[in-house]
């Protein structure tokens, strides 16, 4: 019985293996090892303490700021947007957005790919995110951080990408006019 319980580990352990060599090799991701990667599972731990549900992290090797939720319940954060953090609140602001998807059901069967920076003009996905941003700004409230972080990172996203000759986000701007309105 012995023999089939550690057999049955070390596979479990081997497939792990493998998808994080997969997602390293082919993807461009990396797990969370790098000293920045400690704070951002450190705040993690913290949110998952309020949700009871693991939330699992990976960086992405890409200069474009952005967040989202991968198909296999990955948490992808790329290592532009991790440049872009200055304090742990507005990582905390994102993790909390991109764990709200999952908490409110917004990302089923891979059909919709849902991100921080994510451009949306499709009022039903306006609407998950919105309800992302709100869910997570309670999330940092009650973690214990400065709930103002959430407009900070959706400014500084807007600002990004208007200097990279992506245009004017309005749905940027009607996502922070909401959250003003539930930070007043």
């Amino acid at each position: 019985m012995k023999e089939a319980v550690s057999g049955h580990s070390y596979q479990r352990y081997f497939k792990i293996i493998t998808i994080f060599s997969l997602l390293i090799v082919f993807l461009g991701f990396k797990p969370a090892l790098s000293m920045d990667m400690t704070r951002v599972q450190a705040i993690a731990d913290k949110l998952e303490g309020l949700t009871g549900r693991h939330v699992k992290i990976a960086v992405e090797n890409y200069d474009k700021p952005d967040a989202y939720l991968h198909p296999m319940g990955y948490i992808v954060i790329t290592n532009g947007l991790m440049n872009f953090f200055e304090d742990d609140a507005e990582m905390a602001f994102v993790i909390g957005h991109e764990w709200a998807h999952v908490i409110k059901g917004h990302y089923k069967d891979g059909q919709d790919i849902l991100g921080i920076s994510k451009e949306t003009s499709i009022s039903d996905k306006l609407k998950k995110e919105m309800e992302a941003d709100a869910y997570s700004l309670d999330f940092i409230k009650t973690a214990g951080y400065e709930p103002s972080a959430s407009l900070k990172v959706l400014a500084g996203l807007r600002q990004i990408m208007g200097q990279n000759g992506m245009g004017y986000s309005s749905s940027l701007q009607e996502r922070m006019h909401a959250l003003k309105e539930l930070l007043n």
